[in-house]
């Protein structure tokens, strides 16, 4: 790649690399959390904004088809800019983009602002892999930094419907839901301190073109997977999403072709298109694909039957998660000194620690009637968590000393929009499977569960056959939807009492009991479902540890 270096980095102190590293750290946590905190908050942003389902889902999909989109163009942007200034500039939009969040009016201004925030929170994570490189020359530091990196971006996701669920149940200056925004202030003005401080001119700038044709194709194609993969249960994948999906695939094949012309003529790609003929960086960007999206498939499934299948608030998820998290940061401050001994191993490993996890969910979970035994699932959770944490951790270490000097710049954005294709793609195919399960396993627990309502009903209502033929049909058109955890339309009863003179106390009566049946047809269809995810998880997971641990021995 020819570029010409413009400016020279300014010498440091041990404390101040590490104070801009934190500045990192802080803004890749605030970046991570964003993308899941929201979904907390749905609910009350409907409320308060008049959100229509289609615009809830903008909420949430805007931020991440925006931030995957802007990876690979912000990587060359830095490189040209300078990492630390540009870095600096683009966590100052996104703490902006976070107070329009908050001060939002409309759905459609939070949708906007969403998308900003998206876009400024993949220009940041365009930077770390590159700035981290440079500032470290001692390669136990930078293998430290890469650790910490490692472990702060992989918990941060996790704790988003945590802290989400915090700021909404203690409502801060009752700002409502528009606290879980506006909470990025303290942190990004921390974090913007210390960048400007300690990052700013500290890495070198390079001139090279910008390779704007490369940086289109790249966007459209990221955009068309992202956002097609994002919407398509929902829209039963429909032809037009199948041909979106198809036009990503032709706009990838159009792109890798420009950068191979680019290069060949001399210039400065996008992308280098030599990284994938480096056989060990193309085995761990694949494993980066693999790990990432199967840790996505894993969080997307647990959260959803939790919360749909056994009730719990998001909050109380986001509690259940945290001996996870806390593995995850003891395993990636671990992964240094464990690098000694294993290695690259130290991935697969990690892969199989999280196996043990998931053979634990299948001994906790039982469907009928459906229940979850914590204390059986407790140990598996923190090992999970150490291996997810070191294997996290030794991966970045693993992509990046792959990467041949000439092409750390292409990696920097590279890296991280593998992770988010992964990630994506994880969740899309572990979709399909759950959500099939879920519509499989509806009927026969509806069969199951209605002649015990109907028991139920007949000592308060002479009504009860009817009513629980109307829960049977709801219950399975809901469950046997592309939204199982949405209510279908002409299915909401609950003002039919208030329309009927005198029938508010029979109401009260058949309601607890007709909810109670709800909550265990889906726990049941839930459970099952799950349970059949994590199977097949488990045995992909197995799979990829052992290869895993055969490569990293090849390359001891």
């Amino acid at each position: 790649m020819s570029a010409l270096t413009l400016e020279t980095p300014r010498p440091t102190r041990r404390s101040t690399v590490w104070a801009g590293v934190v500045a990192v750290f802080v803004a890749v946590f605030m970046q991570m959390v964003d993308a899941t905190i929201v979904t907390v908050a749905i609910p009350d942003i409907v409320r308060e904004l008049g959100a229509s389902s289609a615009e809830s889902s903008l909420m949430l999909t805007g931020y991440t088809v925006a931030l995957a989109c802007a990876l690979l163009p912000s990587a060359r942007l830095g490189m040209r800019w300078g990492r630390g200034g540009f870095f600096t500039a683009a966590l100052a939009v996104f703490v902006g983009a976070s107070v329009l969040c908050g001060l939002a009016p409309t759905p459609l201004a939070l949708i906007a602002a969403r998308v900003l925030q998206g876009a400024a929170a993949g220009a940041v994570s365009a930077q770390p892999i590159a700035i981290i490189t440079a500032r470290f020359a001692d390669t136990a530091r930078r293998n430290l930094a890469f650790a910490l990196y490692g472990a702060t971006a992989g918990t941060a996701a996790m704790l988003g419907p945590l802290l989400g669920g915090v700021l909404l149940g203690a409502n801060p200056f009752d700002l409502s839901w528009r606290s879980i925004f506006l909470v990025n202030l303290i942190p990004g003005a921390v974090a913007l301190v210390l960048a400007a401080r300690h990052l700013r001119g500290s890495v070198v700038r390079e001139r090279c073109a910008l390779d704007a044709t490369g940086a289109v194709l790249a966007t459209a194609g990221l955009f068309l997977l992202i956002y097609g993969l994002s919407i398509g249960r929902e829209h039963r994948w429909s032809l037009p999403i199948l041909a979106m999906l198809g036009a990503a695939l032709v706009i990838f094949a159009a792109f890798v072709a420009h950068e191979r012309r680019v290069a060949a003529r001399g210039g400065a790609p996008l992308l280098d298109p030599g990284l994938f003929a480096e056989p060990r960086f193309f085995g761990w960007i694949l494993a980066c694909l693999v790990v990432y999206g199967v840790f996505g498939a894993y969080l997307f499934t647990m959260s959803v039957s939790l919360q749909f299948g056994l009730g719990y608030s998001a909050l109380r998820t986001g509690v259940a998660t945290l001996p996870f998290s806390a593995g995850a940061v003891l395993g990636a401050l671990a992964a240094p000194r464990l690098a000694g001994r294993l290695g690259d191993r130290m991935i697969g490993a990690g892969c199989a620690l999280f196996a043990v996890l998931l053979a634990g969910w299948l001994l906790a979970l039982q469907p009928q009637p459906p229940a979850l035994s914590w204390p059986v699932l407790l140990i598996p959770l923190v090992l999970g968590g150490l291996g997810v944490g070191a294997a996290a951790a030794r991966l970045q270490i693993a992509v990046v000393a792959a990467v041949p000097s000439r092409s750390i710049d292409s990696a920097s954005g590279l890296v991280p929009t593998a992770q988010q294709v992964g990630n994506s793609l994880g969740v899309a195919l572990i979709g399909i499977l759950f959500f099939h399960a879920i519509a499989l396993a509806a009927p026969a627990a509806v069969r199951q569960e209605r002649p015990e309502l109907q028991r139920q009903l007949t000592a308060v209502t002479p009504f009860a056959p009817s009513i629980a033929d109307e829960f049977a049909r709801c219950a399975t058109l809901q469950l046997r939807s592309p939204t199982p955890e949405r209510t279908p339309e002409g299915c909401d009863h609950s003002n039919a009492s208030a329309q009927q003179p005198g029938a508010a106390k029979t109401a009260q009566q058949v309601t607890p009991v007709v909810e109670a049946a709800a909550r265990n047809v889906s726990g049941t269809v839930f459970v099952t479902a799950f349970r059949t995810a994590v199977v097949v998880l488990l045995g992909l997971v197995s799979l990829t540890s052992l290869a895993l641990l055969i490569r990293g021995r090849k390359h001891r």
